[in-house]
């Protein structure tokens, strides 16, 4: 799908339709399969190719009239509930991707392809879809028959009465699910009126929702937002609700909705320090032997409210004993694993690592055994604190563990990025590590990729790096991809990494992240050209210009940096081979900013009069000069053979055209009539300012007396200069200057010109 998109970029021949179908297909099918989310890049190639695909079935007729489209019913049923799998931070992509597989799968219910259980395999995850994307309110439309669906099969009721009897039982199972993800959907969104709005429209459906599971929600909703007089008002409506209907026959479920809204409530009043009303409601729960769970919901009130780990064990041991009441075995509460858990966990949310460490000792004192979740926090928190040597251990205690899930994937990331970076641990170690997450087949997340390719590069296994990224960086989002990308970005920034290893580090990330736009190379090019290697910075250069994507095409900007690095390193070579393609880039257009780059970079590499040549090309122009081209010619006279004469020709120009001329500019000046060994005839120039109300500073000296290349015309500038001016000569003495080998000596004073 990759090799599509960029052949359509190129508008070169496309690769043939069933080979992308089958690409489509293998990837909806193995996203699917795996639950993994489609990142932004990937949710953008396969809309592409799905658009391709639709554009052949058209071509050839038209997908819904096709008898066997490119992407099948079977695929398109995938793709879309690949969809529901979205990572945490879902992209137009992927609204636009779920929107035109959904509007598909419509077309074909309406031309009589699609299955009667439309709505389960489509509307359903496209509902999901929706209210993970902030879209709760179309999703109720939808629902509703607002919207979607055309007129031909609006009626639901017409399209239900040609089920069967458990086609019916399903449509209204599913709709109910589907409420629900539109009530979770205007939670997660906060929008307060929509979502009492919806459980109104709700009550007058089929599928109506239970007063317990409206009241429920809105507890949870207002919970959250530590609004306490709205969740006490809908507390009391769940807890009428709760007894005036019957017992569900799930007991396990209803005992869990129950803790888990009684732990959204006695949360909100330790998070504002409702103590009274906390226990108000403790009290209420103990009134009856409560279950299992809402004993741990009590155990982590207590350490809420300041209990201690010994109080809590007592609170264990009441627990026990309140079993002798119960006959039936399998309803004892005795605390577990997950009692331990919860309040490791809280411990942690307190940013306790001490307390977590004495739960896990009560856990062993009272025989439960850590299982892999407690494993899992204790790594966490030790990494909290930069214990990266007590996380090793417990991962080692965790090794010895069954884990059918990979839940401890992403804290063993965090385990690698801390070993990689505490710089304590060896190599080997480390990759063992990542070794096992690899042998597990455990995603490897960004940070640690990142991590891992440094300790690579800078052991200089090039191949293990570029295998590593191969292996994980296609895997990520945009976001992600560019994390990893800028950890090599700085790695070729950094001063203290050797030149070889910042090439390296280059040619991996132009092979693996290609889509590093312009700004990003420029700053790597400009890197080579302070490292003083113009050959490598050419090279960046050439990959931009070269390229095919429109952020990534060299512009006027790249071209312009280019030749300022050229001439800070007057590579007469690079110059002429830039200059060159300069020529025959069709899409540059000339203008006075550039022409200044090729002046600064052609009086550098010792070709002034071609500069002067670009001076007269700015002159003859629409846009003509700007101040920086008025220095910069000046620069070349100073620099060209007879210079002194064209100088003062632009000097004569500026003086008709009564431009204003500043301190600056009669430096640059003094400098280009100086540059040709004129000492006397500049010496009047100088006089010639001073009569005119002009200044002369240390700068003005520097100029005239750097623009000097003959050692005993310098020793005549330097005498006329501690006669005339010897306070400015004082202060150039100060700032310091540097001897050349043929003798002769230059100020450290900066002259540098920007075009």
């Amino acid at each position: 799908m990759m090799e599509y998109a960029k052949m359509e970029r190129l508008n070169a021949r496309l690769p043939p339709p069933e080979e992308v179908a089958r690409a489509f297909r293998e990837f909806c099918t193995y996203k699917h399969e795996q639950k993994e989310p489609i990142e932004d890049t990937q949710a953008q190639y396969a809309l592409q190719a799905f658009r391709y695909l639709q554009k052949q079935d058209g071509a050839a007729g038209g997908s819904v009239q096709a008898s066997k489209p490119l992407v099948h019913d079977t695929t398109l049923r995938m793709a879309l509930q690949a969809c529901t799998s979205l990572p945490s931070k879902p992209s137009v992509a992927h609204k636009t991707f779920a929107s035109e597989l959904y509007g598909e799968a419509v077309n074909r219910l309406c031309a009589g392809h699609a299955k009667s259980r439309f709505h389960s395999w489509y509307q359903r995850p496209y509902i999901g879809i929706l209210c993970k994307t902030g879209e709760s309110l179309r999703a109720r439309n939808l629902l509703l028959g607002g919207e979607g669906l055309p007129s031909a099969v609006e009626d639901q009721s017409s399209t239900t009465a040609r089920l069967s009897g458990t086609e019916q039982i399903d449509v209204h199972g599913s709709q109910y699910i589907q409420w629900g993800c539109i009530l979770q959907g205007f939670s997660d969104e906060g929008n307060e009126e929509e979502l009492l709005r919806s459980i109104e429209l709700m009550q007058t459906q089929p599928t109506r929702a239970s007063g317990s599971f409206v009241a429920r929600t809105m507890v949870r909703f207002y919970a959250a937002r530590d609004a306490k007089t709205p969740t006490e008002e809908w507390f009391q409506v769940w807890k009428h609700a709760g007894a005036s209907e019957k017992e569900p026959q799930n007991l396990a479920k209803r005992e869990f909705s129950d803790a888990v809204t009684y732990e959204a409530i006695l949360r909100l009043c330790l998070r504002t320090r409702d103590i009274e009303w906390g226990q108000e409601i403790v009290r209420d729960i103990m009134t009856t032997n409560p279950p299992k769970r809402l004993w741990d919901t009590i155990f982590e009130w207590a350490v809420g409210t300041g209990k201690g780990v010994d109080e809590i064990e007592r609170m264990m041991n009441v627990m026990e004993r309140s079993n002798a009441e119960i006959t039936d075995r399998t309803q004892w509460r005795i605390p577990d694993v997950d009692t331990i858990n919860r309040l490791v966990e809280y411990a942690i949310s307190c940013k306790d690592p001490y307390m977590a460490e004495r739960f896990i000792a009560l856990g062993r004192r009272r025989n439960i055994q850590p299982n892999v979740t407690t494993y899992v926090l204790q790594m966490n928190y030790r990494l909290s604190v930069n214990d990266v040597d007590g996380a090793l251990t417990a991962y080692k205690d965790l090794q010895a563990l069954d884990i059918p899930g990979n839940e401890d994937g992403a804290v063993v990331n965090r385990l690698i990025t801390a070993m990689c970076r505490s710089r304590r641990q060896d190599f080997d170690t480390i990759m063992n590590v990542a070794a096992d997450l690899s042998d597990r087949q455990v995603r490897f997340e960004p940070d640690t990729v990142s991590a891992l390719s440094l300790l690579h590069l800078q052991r200089d296994e090039l191949h293990d790096v570029v295998d590593l990224l191969h292996a994980h960086a296609y895997h990520y989002s945009s976001e992600q991809r560019a994390a990893v990308r800028d950890v090599f970005v700085e790695f070729c920034m950094n001063p203290a990494n050797s030149t070889t290893r910042a090439w390296d580090a280059y040619n991996i990330l132009k092979q693996v992240f290609d889509e590093t736009d312009r700004d990003v190379r420029t700053k790597i090019m400009v890197e080579f050209f302070r490292r003083r290697r113009a050959d490598m910075a050419v090279h960046v250069f050439n990959s931009m210009r070269t390229h095919t994507r429109a952020d990534t095409i060299s512009t006027t900007d790249t071209y312009v940096a280019c030749f300022v690095g050229i001439a800070s390193l007057k590579d007469e070579e690079s110059l002429e081979a830039v200059h060159n393609q300069l020529k025959l880039d069709y899409s540059i257009e000339m203008d006075t900013r550039l022409y200044n780059a090729l002046m600064l970079a052609h009086t550098a590499c010792d070709q002034p009069r071609k500069a002067l040549d670009f001076w007269d090309s700015i002159v003859a122009s629409r846009e003509g000069p700007t101040f920086n081209s008025i220095h910069l010619a000046l620069r070349a006279c100073e620099a060209a053979p007879f210079g002194d004469e064209e100088a003062r020709s632009i000097w004569n120009r500026l003086r008709r055209m009564d431009v204003e001329v500043d301190q600056a500019m009669w430096a640059s000046y003094i400098g280009a009539c100086a540059g040709n060994g004129d000492v006397q005839g500049t010496i009047k120039k100088v006089q010639e300012m001073e009569a005119d109300g002009g200044t002369v500073d240390a700068f003005l000296i520097g100029s005239f007396f750097n623009a000097i290349a003959s050692q005993p015309k310098q020793e005549e500038v330097e005498a006329w200069a501690k006669g005339n001016h010897p306070e400015q000569w004082a202060e150039l003495e100060k700032i310091g200057m540097v001897t050349r080998r043929d003798g002769s000596r230059y100020f450290k004073i900066d002259r540098s010109i920007s075009p």
